[in-house]
């Protein structure tokens, strides 16, 4: 094959485009891990924790479904938490955010699930507890968005060009990301440490005024 008159070699449909496999990574933030590591330490617990008291959750799970299908649905939800706990390490591995949404989406489904049978059944202390997870879980991703977005204002800042503006907002970020961004900010301003009020400057001491010269006594032996 031949290139024609005024083509760039390597400018063919082989060529990826500028922002193709760097995409992930544009929303990446290095606090990412800290959420990464948490979903894989919660994942490997449970997990752990349905294999060594696995005659336990099978009581609990009797509560809920009745004595025949407890077991299949606690060997389902292990499975799927398994799955969840592989993308969360993929996430970590990849460095793509985007991988944590099933683990939390995954998880807040099932206190969301457990909660609601919890009021059926009239177990009052697993729905608090069951309720306090779905709030953490759900402050974790709003977390993980705004991080996402935090990385990704940087990036544009850092390959913008003079003069150059985004419609998706000022920053160039969308609406619910402008307000992930500004509820992290507000919140690292409360928790962090407060800055003491610089005290002012002294008033500077009053140059001293010179002195008149004294008159000089004549020298002895002489009078008037």
């Amino acid at each position: 094959m031949t290139v024609g008159a005024g083509a760039q070699p390597g400018a063919g449909p082989a060529a990826a485009p500028a922002g193709g496999l760097g995409r992930g990574a544009r929303t990446w933030h290095r606090f990412h891990y800290a959420v990464g590591v948490f979903l894989l330490a919660y994942g490997v617990a449970v997990l752990a924790s349905g294999v060594l008291l696995w005659g336990d959750r099978v009581d609990e799970a009797e509560g809920y479904f009745g004595s025949g299908p407890a077991s299949g649905v606690l060997v389902a939800v292990k499975a799927a938490e398994g799955l969840l706990l592989l993308c969360a390490a993929a996430g970590v591995a990849l460095r793509r955010d985007t991988l944590f949404v099933p683990p939390l989406a995954g998880w807040m489904a099932g206190f969301a699930m457990f909660a609601v049978l919890d009021v059926f059944t009239g177990r009052w202390g697993g729905l608090i507890q069951h309720l306090l997870y779905l709030a953490a879980f759900v402050v974790l991703l709003f977390l993980s968005y705004g991080l996402s977005a935090k990385a990704q204002l940087a990036g544009m800042r850092a390959t913008a060009e003079p003069g150059s503006s985004s419609p998706a907002g000022p920053r160039g970020l969308t609406r619910t990301q402008e307000f992930a961004l500004q509820a992290i900010d507000r919140a690292v301003a409360l928790t962090g440490p407060r800055q003491r009020p610089v005290p002012p400057p002294a008033p500077a001491a009053p140059s001293p005024q010179p002195q008149p010269p004294s008159p000089q006594s004549p020298p002895a032996g002489q009078s008037d």
